[in-house]
């Protein structure tokens, strides 16, 4: 009969947290057949996580699936997967990558692996720079913008599909009549079966907009609940929870969350919009040279600098950031 594989024991020593009795027992396992030769295969993978984590460029999707394949797990795909796509470099600071998507991979490594769930009450994601995707047990896909988190419970998928956010995000829901999905942000409640929109929901801010562009969603709060349609925003006013809806720029406010975006002849003033919505950055213009210059490029995966390096030898503007990291841009002396 086939020895069953000592997760915990492994798991244990590459965290550098295993007992003396744990140690020996790891080791008459690695003394039997071809037991070393998998334990450096996992060795091998989990610096390279650690590695990667320390220089900011973490592909934990990559590791996971390789640890996930020796290790056998049956339901890996079961486990959200997050895909780094953009990062943002401002000056005086280097973009900080989702560190903690490493401390998230050891919890889920140690826990129920042999069981093939999940055992933690709560899953915890995090993105702090560029943004972040996200595919949810049920197949529903989450973009995080800069400084936004997100949670679920582990019965996710048995009772109604409930996740809180704090920040930026933009969720396209996989449709089920029978389970509602529900996005909590403080003090309210947005309800929707299957639907593309936009939540903006900072906790440093006093507003939480809504931007629906497909389907429809119902906003509820502890005073009243409305409806929305494709092209309405809602305002929620956190302080008075005083709920609006109007017509508005939907695709503006989801913008961020798209490949890329096309600019032809906009002025600076425009551009510099989209910009301030893409990095998550106060940007104040020279009210002189909102309209005073237009620029025609793509914008995809650069940063903030590269953007602004180019549009600096096409006009003659200046840019400079100051201690709050705001963005000023003026004529060029």
């Amino acid at each position: 009969m086939k020895k069953e594989i000592p997760w915990n024991l492994i798991i244990q020593k590459l965290k550098h947290d295993i007992t003396a009795e744990e140690e020996h027992d790891l080791t008459v396992w690695l003394a039997e057949d071809n037991h070393r030769v998998i334990f450096e295969e996992l060795q091998t993978l989990w610096q390279k996580v650690q590695e990667n984590a320390i220089n900011y460029t973490l592909d934990t999707n990559y590791y996971w699936k390789e640890l996930s394949k020796r290790m056998k797990t049956t339901e890996v795909k079961a486990e959200p997967s997050v895909h780094k796509t953009r990062s943002v470099s401002f000056k005086r600071y280097a973009a900080v990558a989702s560190v903690f998507l490493l401390i998230a991979l050891s919890c889920t490594l140690y826990i129920g692996i042999n069981l093939g769930r999940p055992e933690l009450s709560t899953q915890h994601y995090t993105n702090l720079s560029g943004k972040s995707k996200i595919a949810l047990p049920d197949g529903t896909e989450v973009w995080l913008h800069t400084n936004t988190s997100l949670t679920y419970d582990t019965d996710y998928k048995l009772a109604n599909r409930v996740v809180n956010v704090e920040g930026e995000a933009y969720f396209d829901v996989v449709h089920d009549p029978a389970k509602p999905f529900i996005v909590q942000t403080e003090g309210m409640k947005v309800i929707v079966h299957g639907t593309k929109f936009n939540v903006e929901s900072f906790s440093h801010s006093n507003i939480t907009v809504v931007s629906l562009l497909e389907g429809s969603v119902e906003l509820e709060t502890e005073k009243e609940s409305k409806m929305l349609r494709p092209g309405e925003l809602a305002t929620f006013n956190k302080r008075d929870c005083q709920l609006s809806v109007t017509e508005g720029d939907v695709f503006f406010m989801s913008s961020w969350a798209e490949d890329q975006i096309v600019f032809s002849q906009k002025s600076l003033g425009d551009i510099c919009r989209f910009l301030a919505k893409w990095y998550q950055i106060q940007i104040v213009i020279d009210p002189l040279l909102k309209d005073s210059y237009h620029y025609t490029f793509t914008l995809r995966n650069e940063s903030l600098e590269e953007i602004l390096r180019i549009m600096s030898r096409i006009n003659p503007i200046e840019y400079t950031f100051d201690e709050k990291n705001r963005l000023f841009i003026s004529s060029k002396k």
